[in-house]
């Protein structure tokens, strides 16, 4: 006898939206704080942080970008620049 495997469709969940304060410089102060909120969140979704208006510029993400993401990454999260969204993702990693 043979048993068919039946799969299950899987619905991806929708990324929880925020958005950068615009404030020029000080929109990494925002940001700061959405990954603050992000990590002490307990359902630990993605998050998308839209940068639509480019309240952090290009040097940011290429210069402290990486600075950021190594820092947080000790902390289980892990931060993803999307150039075509112009957004940052927020998610955890597993360990």
């Amino acid at each position: 006898m043979r048993h068919n495997k039946i799969k299950k469709l899987k619905k991806n969940p929708k990324p929880h939206i925020v958005d950068l304060a615009n404030d020029g410089a000080f929109s990494v102060v925002s940001l700061s704080d959405h990954l603050t909120k992000f990590w002490k969140d307990k359902k630990k979704k993605i998050w998308k942080v839209l940068n639509k208006e480019g309240q952090l510029d290009q040097r940011f993400i290429k210069q402290e970008l990486p600075h950021w993401q190594d820092i947080w990454i000790k902390r289980g999260i892990k931060i993803r620049w999307d150039r075509r969204q112009r957004s940052f993702f927020l998610s955890v990693l597993k360990n």
